[in-house]
């Protein structure tokens, strides 16, 4: 009757889920800040944070905006003249 006081489980499992814990507390990424597509979107007329209040379409709009961006920056790298030109080049050639 002197095992009445001792835990079900041996000690070592018992260490073992607290050691996950820290470790898992340890390599989780730190809390994002808050989406405010009013940020992403100055130019809405409406309040975008009110119309669209679910965290998921908030990340899709963010990454929407973020492509977008990367668009712009390559179409302002791409020097479509010069493409043009460059094809209207190539017809005479024939």
């Amino acid at each position: 009757m002197g095992n009445e006081n001792q835990s079900p489980l041996p000690a070592g499992e018992n260490a073992a889920p607290a050691e996950e814990t820290n470790l898992s507390n340890e390599q989780a990424p730190p809390p994002e800040q808050p989406i405010l597509l009013s940020k992403l979107f100055p130019e809405a007329k409406h309040d975008l944070d009110n119309l669209f209040p679910d965290p998921q379409m908030k990340q899709l709009l963010k990454e929407v905006h973020r492509t977008r961006q990367g668009n712009q920056r390559f179409l302002k790298r791409l020097n479509l003249s010069k493409v043009q030109n460059e094809g209207d080049d190539s017809d005479t050639d024939s």
